[in-house]
């Protein structure tokens, strides 16, 4: 049985498959890539990458996958026996598609009781929808297509396996469709680390490397930035406070604070995304770096995760396919407009709770609404006096 994932063809129509955006400005950004030949040196330099790019390694071949006895989650390891990181290249597609950017990333809460804020143990991750980029070279669509293909040989044949013993869990692979209810794969799902940690001797958990693995006589702890001077109640950071695994206040991002959040020691992570000129860019900058149109390439591992779905009666297995961005770099920017964040409300919080209105109050007010009464026509202005009025004037 062959439960392979349809891609487009290699000859189809660039613009049939594109995954659908919503209707911004008219950007010339997207044919000058195009006729300044940047697409094309962009697949050029994938293809020349070799099995360090996804697009051009097959999976048995280039790479295997690894069982963890202990979770049955699967690793992926490159011929050395390392774990596997390969290149992707892709176009940032907008919020509709699955890209989040925000303080609370990828964190949906439960409403009611059930809401749990985020706090030092949550794991925030942001992610990104990659598609065929805008008006795209038939080199660089056909490049990404392969992308597609080359990731999803593993979920292919791990379907076929999983059938042929008699398993059928829940998939949900790193590529999905653009346009709802089409069979055919044209988005890549990447996500990116952790959006928030606690600083190694801030108290916080240790990790397992932490208490095991000894240290370097050069070792030094993570860098914590040191907060600024609030001048304006949000601390201002300079490009010198900007480098590599760096912590910063997270009331710096827009969207930050509320009762959505309850962090203690935990701090915002400068994660490895830089720009055009290979800068670091810092993480209250992502919402207008990383904006719809944004072309990038990303280092990426891919994962698996076995999991039990206790949600239903059949407790079936579900498997999760997820590549984790190590490294993203900004290949050409986009000036498509940037979304304005606001604070996420809490389920609980007293500002949902002003805001909130019962609904049999609304349906009341609708059905008691009064339908105000019109003034009395006098008679001789009444319609059909009207109508002959007009029909006298009408005539020669």
């Amino acid at each position: 049985m062959d439960s392979s994932i349809p891609v487009p063809g290699p000859n189809a129509n660039l613009g049939e498959y594109a995954p659908p955006r919503r209707p911004e400005h008219n950007s010339a950004i997207y044919g000058q890539r195009n006729e300044s030949g940047l697409y094309d040196a962009v697949a050029d330099q994938i293809l020349a990458m070799g099995t360090d790019a996804l697009a051009n390694i097959d999976y048995n071949k280039d790479y295997t996958r690894h069982v963890e006895d202990w979770s049955k989650n699967h690793r992926f390891m490159d011929g050395s026996g390392n774990e596997l990181r390969t290149s992707i290249v892709g176009e940032i597609l907008g919020p509709a598609m699955g890209t989040l950017i925000r303080a609370h990333g990828n964190y949906f809460a439960r409403d009611g009781d059930d809401f749990k804020p985020i706090d030092d143990k949550s794991k925030i991750k942001d992610t990104l929808a990659l598609g065929t980029p805008t008006q795209t070279s038939t080199k660089l669509h056909n490049t990404f297509l392969n992308q597609i293909i080359g990731a999803n040989q593993v979920v292919t044949a791990n379907a076929n396996e999983d059938a042929a013993n008699g398993r059928h869990p829940i998939v949900k692979p790193w590529s999905k469709a653009g346009i709802e209810g089409s069979p055919t794969h044209n988005v890549m799902m990447v996500t990116m680390l952790p959006k928030y940690g606690v600083p190694a001797g801030a108290g916080g958990p240790p990790s397992r490397a932490e208490t095991t693995a000894k240290r370097r006589l050069d070792q030094v702890d993570d860098e914590v930035a040191p907060t600024p001077s609030l001048s304006s109640g949000k601390p201002e950071y300079t490009d010198e406070h900007v480098k590599l695994g760096a912590y910063y206040d997270p009331s710096v991002l827009p969207d930050y604070g509320g009762s959505y959040f309850n962090h203690s020691k935990a701090r915002l992570v400068q994660l490895d995304v830089r720009d055009v000129k290979n800068n670091l860019i810092p993480p209250w900058k992502f919402y207008e770096a990383l904006r719809p149109g944004t072309l990038v390439l990303c280092l990426v591992s891919l994962h698996c995760f076995t999991m039990s779905d206790d949600s239903g009666k059949d407790r079936k297995e579900r498997k999760v396919y997820q590549m984790n961005a190590h490294s993203i770099r900004i290949l050409s920017e986009s000036d498509e407009y940037v979304e304005q964040r606001t604070r996420p409300i809490a389920p609980n919080s007293p500002e949902r709770a002003i805001a909130a209105i019962p609904r049999r109050a609304v349906a009341a007010s609708f059905a008691n609404f009064t339908v105000p009464a019109l003034p009395t026509v006098p008679p001789r202005f009444t319609r059909f006096a009207r109508f002959a009025c007009f029909a006298r004037i009408a005539r020669p």
